[in-house]
């Protein structure tokens, strides 16, 4: 069902176009826009449908019925909803944060119909578009920041902050530091990256959690999402994670890189409000992390 917003047109935007309004104050895109013309009771001025490029005047009170299913957006259901068990760990009238468990796609594929992120969010929420704002690789867990609707999925997503967890068995001289390193795919139409000059820029805030034996715990803070980019700069500066055989991690310990999206933080522009929102330790990381505590 659409999601209500409602709008008191201010002074400074006397006399100025409905269209133009609802980008000033909303940051409604062109796209967004183009669906809102499709339905003519969309769009309320006063109580009354209105056209887009009327003019508005100070006081004039603006509802909009922001699409949120396919069929408000004109668009073909195409991902099935299977029950999986994941849920919801955060939802608002505009966002939803799942946590995905690793050996799990975020968007469904030929080889991944009915076991993906998308499939359990379209069950939890039927008709309801999913929009993945966060992406995590396959066998990365933690968390996904889902829009519910085409408003809130131009949200900047530089304003968000994300946290992850990694471990590495290889020495960590530094403590901290930032990797500034451009990230490129190493083979055209393979899925492995590398650092090359070329590629394009990332950035990955990381520091020393705790150092256990062999084991080292850290922290990342991404500053740009690039595939595969904690994984790539870890490699390059001498310390894959865990399990990450892809990138030169050693094996045996997990069945997986040692990698979980532990905390997401992000403002709702809608609503002002501010959300943090943590993932619980998946049990292959809690035992890791297990091994590394009782480590001589």
């Amino acid at each position: 069902m659409a999601r209500p917003l409602t709008l008191t047109v201010t002074t400074e935007y006397e006399h100025c176009r409905l269209s133009s309004f609802l980008r000033r104050t909303l940051g409604a895109g062109t796209a967004l826009l183009q669906t809102l013309k499709k339905d003519e009771n969309a769009v309320l001025r006063n109580g009354v449908p209105s056209f887009l490029n009327v003019f508005v005047s100070a006081g004039d009170v603006i509802t909009v019925q922001m699409p949120e299913t396919f069929a408000e957006c004109g668009r073909e259901a195409t991902v099935a909803p299977v029950d999986l068990g994941i849920g919801i760990l955060y939802e608002d009238d505009d966002f939803a944060v799942m946590a995905k468990p690793a050996q799990m796609p975020v968007h469904p594929s030929r080889a991944h119909v009915y076991d993906t992120l998308a499939n359990d969010f379209c069950f939890r929420r039927p008709g309801v578009v999913f929009r993945p704002l966060t992406r995590l690789d396959y066998d990365t867990s933690g968390l996904v920041l889902v829009a519910k609707n085409k408003l809130a999925a131009g949200i900047d997503r530089t304003g968000l902050t994300r946290i992850y967890y990694g471990v590495t068995d290889r020495p960590v001289p530094e403590n901290g530091g930032v990797c500034r390193a451009p990230i490129a795919r190493e083979t055209e139409g393979q899925p492995k990256r590398c650092v090359r000059a070329d590629g394009k820029p990332a950035v990955t805030h990381w520091r020393v959690i705790k150092r256990q034996g062999t084991h080292t715990l850290l922290r990342f803070r991404l500053e740009t999402g690039r595939t595969h980019q904690i994984r790539v700069h870890c490699a390059a500066m001498g310390f894959p994670l865990c399990g990450d055989t892809l990138y030169g991690g050693s094996e045996g310990e997990i069945a997986r890189q040692a990698l979980h999206a532990a905390y997401l933080t992000f403002q709702n522009p809608i609503s002002g409000k501010k959300n943090t929102v943590k993932a619980p330790w998946p049990e292959d990381m809690r035992r890791l992390l297990q091994k590394i505590t009782e480590e001589a």
